[in-house]
């Protein structure tokens, strides 16, 4: 027997919030099923779900306790306000990682060529495309299959960028005037305290970096420079406690590059800009 949409989340979050599992997943996937917003799921809290929407839910929510990502379920991930198709191929975008592609957006208004490395879904440099649709967007991935999703991704906004399969800059002989990426940075040592939804599910090529977390900047640093135009800049994203490595890795590797380190939303370290 259906129920309404307000008695199936609470089913949802008794049996997710006993499992230890985040409850807010439930509330997504029943939303975005629904195509419904957060105001029209009030609105309709108390209609009967249609019965077949009602036994999907109830599949959504046993995926849930199996700790699979919600946009996973649902296939779609909120970023800077479009929907993208993620897969277990790609990352999910993180709120977080907005507050990176802000910062491009704003400074780099006049730039003509722009790279985003490790592209993944695409939501960074998609995203930056339409700010600054004066620059010519470079997306890359070394995985042909997250590749695949951001191309999906830019068929499905009509946004016009080019695309390369590249280990890092292995495949990508230009210079540009800025490159932004969220490399791995996560410390294989770290994985007792991850969240189990992302260690169970999302790519681990796209999560972890050897040498504490360190081994993959370590390499983009060494040759950033030779794909760097006179002036240009790189945007990253690392992981709130590695500031200090950073800042040691930089100085060393890139003394005439400006540093500047910025903090997230939580008031925690994750954002550096490489000015030359």
């Amino acid at each position: 027997m259906s129920k309404t949409y307000a008695e199936a989340l609470k089913w949802a979050s008794l049996l997710l919030t006993k499992d230890g599992i985040d409850p807010d997943g439930a509330r997504y996937v029943l939303m975005t099923r629904a195509d419904f917003t957060p105001s029209q799921l009030i609105l309709h809290r108390q209609d009967l779900m249609p019965e077949t929407r009602w036994q999907q839910f109830q599949q959504d929510v046993e995926r849930l306790r199996q700790f699979e990502p919600a946009q996973y379920i649902v296939g779609v991930a909120p970023f800077f306000g479009e929907l993208f198709k993620v897969t277990p191929a790609v990352l999910i975008p993180r709120f977080e990682t907005e507050e990176l592609v802000a910062w491009v957006a704003e400074e780099q208004r006049t730039a003509q060529t722009g790279l985003d490395l490790g592209t993944g879904s695409g939501a960074i440099g998609l995203t930056l495309a339409r700010k600054l649709p004066q620059t010519t967007m470079t997306l890359s991935d070394v995985s042909p299959e997250a590749l695949a999703v951001a191309k999906q991704n830019a068929k499905e906004q009509q946004v016009a960028v080019q695309f390369t399969v590249s280990d890092l800059f292995a495949a990508l002989p230009a210079r540009y005037d800025f490159v932004v990426t969220n490399l791995p940075y996560i410390a294989p040592e770290e994985t007792p305290v991850m969240d189990q939804s992302t260690l169970r599910y999302e790519p681990k090529l796209a999560l972890f970096a050897g040498h504490h977390g360190l081994a993959v900047f370590e390499q983009f640093v060494a040759a950033l420079p030779q794909h760097l135009t006179a002036g240009g800049a790189a945007y990253l994203e690392f992981g709130y406690r590695q500031e200090p490595a950073l800042r040691e890795l930089f100085a060393k590797q890139l003394p005439q590059a400006q540093v500047t380190f910025r903090r997230d939303m939580a008031d925690h370290p994750r954002m550096a800009k490489l000015q030359f």
